[in-house]
């Protein structure tokens, strides 16, 4: 198999997922900051110049929720999400569904506002509106976290792992100062950072895990 990812990006939960299996793949870095998502030979594997795209045998699988779960089944004694069928697997699913659909979107004001705005007024305004939005997801899902240990409950998951994503955001330099405290997300964040696999990924993306010390 091979990943092809941006390093901090949303394909950092495809990337811990594939250390998780202990199956071989090979990870391929589509810089995004190079334009690289539009290059022809990218644009073959992935006509929406997105990753994360995992190639497996010449075909090719987009889109987190699909690659965490295709991920999780060909190795199901590693426990990574629910039996396929149970009503367990549904909450699983659901909860990467949300993550995708509901907090990555309400980034996207707050790192890409020219894709919603062509002036810089126009930006700003964008920006402020979506950090008022976004906290209110935030709030949200630190409010439905609470003291749990794990998204799904006692036990780790990948869809801690896609979480892992969204703490590492809110620490970045343009959004730490002005998103609200998440420390449930963090406390969650926190553990999954120190598992072997979630490690390995960072490390390969030059990644780290820094819990803020006013949390």
């Amino acid at each position: 198999m091979i990943l092809y990812y941006n390093s901090g990006s949303c394909s950092l939960a495809s990337h811990v997922a594939l250390e998780e299996t202990g199956l071989k793949y090979e990870a391929v870095r589509v810089d995004l900051s190079k334009d690289q998502h539009h290059a022809p030979e990218y644009l073959l594997k992935n006509p929406w110049a997105r990753v994360p795209a995992l190639d497996v045998s010449g075909s090719t699988l987009t889109e987190n929720v699909a690659i965490l779960q295709y991920l999780a089944d060909l190795v199901p004694e590693r426990r990574l999400l629910p039996k396929p069928g149970t009503f367990d697997r549904a909450l699983a699913t659901r909860w990467l569904a949300l993550l995708s659909s509901t907090v990555h979107v309400a980034f996207r004001p707050l790192f890409r506002p020219n894709r919603l705005a062509t002036t810089p007024e126009g930006q700003e305004d964008v920006r402020d509106t979506g950090v008022r939005a976004l906290n209110e997801v935030l709030g949200r899902l630190e409010a439905e976290l609470g003291d749990r240990a794990f998204l799904l409950g006692d036990e780790y998951s990948l869809c801690d792992a896609y979480a892992l994503v969204f703490a590492l955001w809110t620490l970045r330099p343009n959004a730490r100062t002005i998103v609200i405290p998440t420390p449930n997300l963090h406390r969650i964040a926190k553990t999954v950072s120190q598992r072997p696999a979630a490690l390995a990924a960072m490390r390969q993306e030059g990644l780290a895990f820094v819990e803020p010390s006013s949390e």
